[in-house]
């Protein structure tokens, strides 16, 4: 599951440099599974912590540049 590897390397990278906490990912996670089951558009576990205040629009670019990914 690309998607899902995705989430924990984003998620790793962002505990790793301090921007969230390991039940901040649970909570969004959680939040994403249960968007999915109810049918919504699926999002990325970045929006979600964005949309929580857990993590800046700064941040979220320093993950993905640290992944190699361009916003």
């Amino acid at each position: 599951m690309v998607e899902e590897s995705f989430a924990k390397r984003f998620a790793t990278l962002a505990m790793e440099k301090g921007f969230i906490n390991l039940d901040q990912f649970m909570e969004a996670m959680r939040v994403q599974a249960m968007e999915d089951i109810a049918g919504a558009k699926h999002r990325r576990i970045g929006e979600i912590l964005l949309e929580m205040e857990y993590i800046s629009m700064s941040e979220i670019s320093e993950v993905l540049t640290a992944m190699d990914i361009s916003v």
